[in-house]
């Protein structure tokens, strides 16, 4: 360890043995080491053991150079005592309060979100799921600059292949670092590649999380991190959204309904409308408009996430003008390619899922450069690549577009319709 200021030091006496303590102040409780000290200096114990009042203690040899620096900086204090060293749990890591998720807001329903701490959210959905077949695996991935995770599942309802296979792969992996966390747990778990399409569901949402693993999924903490990997999952489940199931039934399967209809739109409604309009009058600058109309809109939404809030009005403001009566005036843009791409745009921020909403802007992108070059064989064509890719994906083993291929109308159906929790607690019954 080098001579960081956190890095503290202290010298206690035991029945005449010095004893040497260290521990990180930013990452440690004062309380704990407070505590620890006052019960070693007034001797509480017999024994030095005795005398050590933490929750975890883990006794290791003091040539185990690599073991203590990483509990120390995992938080820990580490006392020595000769050839003999003790590692002590004293976390206390800076985490910000439990609040909404702003990405994943409902108008009814719980408030509280996950943060960065891996404890909070363990107690978080221990709260939710009262079961003693509640797992909490913890494990640690990477080398260099290594980081705790939690895989989560019922150990009754997991599909054991499924957990199997996810263990083995964590075991498995050697990469240096994961400071991305669950992104680049994702990348490195599922051999992402350059597939565009988010290949696990994330949520910062409790209840969601811990419905998820009542129906027998998995989902991974990561530790730092403040969303939750859900996996295995489908493109229909990654479409869901917790508004949904705050509703009653019938409400809730009409927001569904116009949910979807609002992702479809957001793909399709501009290359169907260039690919109508190319009927009529073939015009390489019509396609250019709407792609730098919408390659625009796309820049103000990068420009909006990184201005601060207090200057986002002003935001709005610019992109009204530019985007608005001004760019017609000035001939830049027709009115019914702004109407037609604002909608598009609107069905995208619709999207329940972020990773997918950006996933959709790529794909109708490219759409529109196979409809310009090549017209209506470029519509088919890259629509059935499309599909014929998405079939092929699976996570391990489930299809990606499962209920629709392998064909599930019962699931379907389900899917599209929000079943009333008195119909689901009768079916389960029948089964049983």
């Amino acid at each position: 360890m080098n001579n960081s200021y956190d890095l503290k030091h202290r010298i206690l006496n035991f029945k005449g043995r010095l004893l040497h303590l260290y521990f990180l102040a930013s990452l440690s409780n004062d309380v704990l080491i407070s505590r620890l000290v006052e019960g070693i200096e007034n001797r509480q114990g017999k024994d030095l053991e005795n005398c050590l009042n933490m929750g975890d203690v883990e006794i290791v040899s003091t040539n185990n150079i690599q073991r203590i620096q990483q509990a120390l900086l995992g938080g820990n204090c580490a006392l020595f005592d000769g050839e003999t060293t003790y590692l002590m749990d004293s976390k206390n890591y800076p985490n910000r309060s439990i609040e909404e998720p702003e990405t994943e807001k409902s108008v009814r329903g719980a408030k509280d979100g996950f943060n960065e701490s891996i404890l909070n959210n363990t107690g978080l959905i221990r709260r939710r799921i009262k079961s003693p077949e509640l797992c909490f695996h913890l494990t640690t991935m990477g080398t260099e600059n290594p980081i705790d995770i939690a895989v989560v599942y019922l150990e009754n309802k997991v599909d054991q292949h499924i957990l199997k296979q996810l263990l083995k792969r964590i075991e498995d992996v050697q990469a240096q670092e994961f400071i991305m966390s669950d992104r680049a747990i994702e990348e490195v778990l599922l051999n992402q590649g350059y597939n565009p399409f988010p290949l696990v569901r994330y949520s910062e949402r409790p209840d969601i999380v811990a419905t998820h693993i009542q129906h027998g999924f998995i989902a991974i903490l990561c530790d730092t991190s403040s969303s939750v990997v859900m996996l295995p999952t489908t493109l229909f489940e990654i479409l869901e959204h917790v508004e949904e199931h705050r509703q009653t039934p019938l409400i809730g399967t009409f927001i569904r309904l116009i949910r979807m209809a609002a992702v479809f739109l957001s793909v399709y409604l501009v290359p169907l409308f260039a690919l109508i309009s190319s009927f009529m009058v073939w015009d390489y600058s019509f396609f250019i408009q709407i792609l730098i109309m919408e390659l625009s809109i796309e820049l103000l939404r990068i420009a909006t996430v990184h201005t601060p809030q207090s200057l986002s009005n002003a935001m709005g403001l610019i992109a009204a003008i530019l985007l608005g009566e001004f760019a017609i005036q000035l001939g830049f843009f027709s009115e019914d390619i702004l109407m037609f791409c604002a909608i598009g745009t609107v069905g995208g921020f619709a999207t329940p899922n972020y990773e997918l909403s950006l996933t959709n802007k790529y794909i109708k992108v490219m759409m529109l450069i196979s409809i310009m070059f090549f017209n209506i064989f470029g519509f088919v064509i890259f629509n059935l690549i499309l599909w014929i890719s998405l079939s092929r994906i699976k996570t391990f083993g489930v299809s990606y577009l499962y209920p629709l291929y392998p064909y599930d109308g019962k699931a379907l159906f389900q899917f599209l319709i929000r079943q009333s929790k008195k119909n689901q607690v009768s079916k389960e019954s029948s089964q049983i």
